[in-house]
């Protein structure tokens, strides 16, 4: 197969890196969060381009990835049972 015909997965939609994000960004606030993703979304983006993608494709394709990672984290929001108050 030549290389102009193959294709890299979205990695929006490699559930386990999704989760694996989620869950690092889910246990930090504030500035460490954001430097976290400020990381983590250069990463992808070297790594998609690396893949062949031009860089305005790349940079959709780890918007994507940032979005699926954001309803990760809502899902295990609400996912998570909420305390029972008594009057």
């Amino acid at each position: 197969m030549s290389p102009e015909k193959v294709r890299a997965f979205p990695i929006d939609r490699q559930v386990f890196l999704v989760r694996e994000v989620a869950a690092k960004l889910g246990n930090l606030h504030g500035e460490s969060a954001t430097s976290f993703w400020k990381a983590k979304a250069a990463e992808l983006l070297d790594l998609v381009v690396g893949s062949g993608k031009d860089r305005a494709s790349a940079n959709d394709e780890v918007r994507r990835f940032f979005l699926a990672v954001q309803q990760e984290l809502l899902a295990g929001f609400l996912v998570e049972p909420a305390p029972v108050l008594s009057a």
